[in-house]
């Protein structure tokens, strides 16, 4: 009996003194990270082999492993448990969810040694319970339930962490955003409450609408409020979630929203969906108009009128509404083609030194310059050239439907810069009855005179002109607000008006040749005066 307590005694002292309980570490503790983990993973001691004597079997659950089992777990084959050998836990279908790669539970979980050596059963053997090696001389771990050959520590603890923390969490997330989506989808949001959350600025959405019905009633009631924003977000959303041929054929019978959607296109420089929903819209005018902008943005001039041309050909020629606004087209591409040739030409005459480029520098290119500006640089320049040339003043009047009036104004102000008083003289000279000529001016001579005096016209020249102004009066004034005293003086005289004259007489300089003209007239007997 006392050898028996000896013994038991011995046993007990034994396993006191084992290396389990000097240094024990539980791999599934909360306390353990990854680092600790892949240090054990990568420890020698792990490495190390079982030995085969002094091998005990055991399940999870302490029970003992038949020979039939070790036996398969030797020749690396897993035997599945039985019913009766498996914790209550383990049989039940309820049980809980385990992480991937491991069947374990922290009830369970044995502690060990540092020189432990732990593997997992991949998740395709979730079937499987683990059976555990225990050595008692050498207080090793090592599973039996891999088919092939086990996977070591550090293999599997970042794939466990990695799945447990990273894709968990994910898979929560993604569960809670379907939950909303769902709650969301499910909840009635009426149309009126949309329109009035965007109103307000308060969070809307759109996408729980999901009908064309309900769709158009939301429509309908941003149209009701009258609040463009609202309007335009709507067609936004219609645009996107339903079909062009709908969507066109919807904003069709709705006036209001039609205009809102061409303002956001014009807005965003959105032309080529404009010009669409113009031509589907049947404004024609508009269509061809804003082809037209289009075309005289190009950044060059030979760019310019090929767009011009085919805008012309295109938009305008076809439409008989458009008959007039085709010849204005056709007038600028015209217009572009006379003068890349003519700055070209001129450029390189004022490169070799040409005597009036030199007189008179030109500022600006003419490429891009209205008719009227193209006009005076051809009168000014190139006055004298014949119709048959492109830069023949009359060619362009001919050709391009200048009034009398547009071609004088132009002209002369051109000759009287450059102090061509003989052109000016023949410019207003026209042909009478019997080869006769007489002095004729479309513009009256008051607005010649006007020409005249910005030009800095000589006095003589510009008093020639005032004595062909009809009305004394009018002709009185002008002349008074040129300061042409002779005229002036003419003009009273033939109103026999003595006492303005000697009035005039009395404000003009000593010595002057109005002066003198006014005394003479005074002196002369031959003149009546008004009483």
């Amino acid at each position: 009996m006392s050898s028996l307590r000896r013994e038991s005694q011995d046993e007990e002292e034994y396993w006191m003194k084992s290396r389990v309980n000097k240094s024990k570490f539980n791999l599934f503790d909360d306390n353990v990270t990854v680092e600790n983990a892949e240090e054990l993973a990568k420890s020698k001691k792990l490495l190390t082999q079982f030995e085969d004597d002094d091998v005990d079997t055991v399940n999870w659950d302490d029970t003992p492993v038949s020979s039939e089992t070790e036996s398969s777990a030797n020749s690396g084959h897993v035997v599945p448990p039985s019913a009766s050998s498996l914790p209550k836990s383990a049989s039940r279908p309820e049980s809980r969810n385990v992480p991937p790669y491991m069947t374990h539970s922290r009830s369970q979980s044995e502690s060990f040694g540092v020189t432990g050596r732990v593997s997992f059963t991949p998740s395709s053997l979730e079937s499987v319970t683990p059976t555990v090696q225990y050595s008692k001389s050498q207080e090793k771990l090592h599973s039996l339930t891999s088919p092939s050959s086990a996977r070591s520590l550090e293999d599997e603890i970042p794939s466990y962490i990695s799945t447990s923390s990273g894709s968990k969490n994910l898979e929560e997330e993604i569960l809670y955003l379907r939950r909303a989506l769902k709650k969301a989808r499910e909840l009635k949001f009426s149309p009126e409450d949309t329109i009035r959350k965007m109103i307000l600025g308060e969070p809307y959405s759109l996408e729980v609408f999901r009908s064309k019905e309900e769709k158009l009633q939301l429509l309908d009631k941003a149209i009701q409020v009258h609040d463009g924003n609202a309007i335009t977000a709507v067609i936004l959303f219609l645009r996107q979630t339903i079909k062009p041929s709908l969507f066109n054929l919807e904003l069709q019978r709705r006036p209001v929203a039609i205009n809102h959607y061409l303002s956001y296109l014009r807005t965003h420089y959105d032309f080529k969906e404009l010009g669409d929903v113009l031509g589907m819209l049947n404004r024609t005018e508009e269509a061809a108009i804003l082809k037209y902008k289009q075309a005289i943005s190009a950044p060059d001039v030979r760019g310019k009128m090929n767009a011009l041309r085919g805008c012309l050909k295109a938009h305008f020629i076809h439409e008989p509404d458009l008959a007039h606004e085709a010849n204005l087209v056709e007038q600028h591409a015209a217009l572009l083609e006379r003068q890349w040739p003519i700055e070209d030409t001129d450029s390189k005459s004022e490169a070799q030194g040409n005597p009036l480029f030199k007189q008179f520098p030109r500022k600006v290119s003419i490429l891009n310059m209205p008719l009227i500006t193209t006009l005076y640089y051809c009168c000014f320049y190139h006055g004298r050239d014949a119709e048959n040339l492109l830069t023949s003043p009359f060619a362009i009047k001919k050709q391009h439907q200048l009034s009398d009036k547009q071609y004088v104004w132009t002209a002369l102000s051109a000759r009287s810069r450059l102090k061509q008083w003989t052109g000016i003289e023949e410019l207003l000279t026209a042909k009478g009855w019997f080869g006769s000529t007489k002095k004729v001016s479309v513009i009256g001579f008051d607005k010649v005179c006007e020409i005249l005096h910005r030009t800095s016209a000589p006095e003589e020249i510009l008093s020639k002109y005032l004595r062909m102004i009809d009305g004394s009066e009018r002709r009185l004034n002008i002349a008074r607000k040129y300061k042409c005293h002779e005229v002036v003086v003419e003009t009273l005289v033939y109103l026999r008006d003595r006492q303005e004259l000697q009035v005039y007489a009395s404000k003009l300089p000593p010595g002057s040749l109005g002066l003198r003209n006014a005394q003479d007239a005074l002196r002369s007997s031959t003149i009546k005066w008004k009483t």
